[in-house]
């Protein structure tokens, strides 16, 4: 398995790929097979498919994990095993070497909020935006208010990202939304939400600036809020 390949460009350089091409990496990450989804990410990488794309299987994989455990047919280790695998994958598919990163892109707050433990769709939120250069602080699952706000204070990001998935979750990011209003701090961050608790709800009436479902679309929206910062149009 030592057939590594460099898969790192800019988002605007992604293209689409026919489903058929990931299929075998979806289907390898929801049958929770390692090896076939270590093969099957590294002939993408060397038929020259981006990171991004193969980044896309790996998240619509493990939408179909989550489903299967909401189904009740997956259980809280499979859930995990689906983590590792994904892990395992991006290190042995993908390489991000050091000196192509560049400079920071800008920094980022991410947590799946209180209430919710929820983390494999984080996690990948996680590891693209850190390959493409964000400093990301990951606040992990059932992140409280009160710890979203101090890590404000404290890393001062540009960008903060809510994750839920449960239908309650969608609670859970407005009160955190409006703890972040209540410090003060609002205006000094964007904030986007994101995960099934918040697919069908407006991110403007939960105080947030966008909302993705997507991998590529938060990589997407992350870079937009960059160049507003920079005071670029939008």
């Amino acid at each position: 398995m030592n057939r590594p390949a460099i898969c790192r460009k800019s988002f605007r350089e992604v293209s689409a790929v026919d489903a058929p091409q990931t299929e075998a990496l979806c289907a390898a990450m929801e049958e929770l097979n390692e090896m076939k989804a270590l093969t099957a990410a590294l002939d993408l990488a060397e038929q020259g498919v981006s990171g991004f794309a193969i980044f896309e299987a790996l998240s619509e994989g493990i939408r179909r994990v989550d489903k299967r455990y909401e189904a009740g047919e997956y259980f809280l280790a499979d859930l995990m095993m689906a983590a590792h695998i994904m892990r395992s994958v991006m290190e042995t598919a993908l390489v991000f070497p050091e000196e192509d990163r560049g400079t920071c892109m800008g920094r980022v707050v991410i947590c799946t909020v209180q209430g919710d433990i929820h983390d494999l769709g984080k996690q990948v939120i996680r590891e693209i935006l850190t390959h493409n250069g964000f400093e990301v602080t990951d606040l992990g699952v059932d992140a409280a208010p009160d710890t979203v706000v101090q890590a404000i204070r404290t890393h001062k990001p540009h960008i903060l990202i809510l994750s839920g998935t449960l239908q309650a979750s969608a609670l859970s990011i407005r009160g955190t939304i409006r703890a972040v209003e209540a410090s003060g701090l609002r205006k000094t961050v964007r904030i986007m939400v994101g995960g099934p608790a918040v697919k069908d709800r407006s991110p403007r009436l939960l105080g947030a600036d966008a909302r993705s479902d997507k991998v590529l679309d938060c990589l997407r929206i992350c870079h937009e809020f960059m160049a507003q910062a920079a005071g670029e149009k939008p």
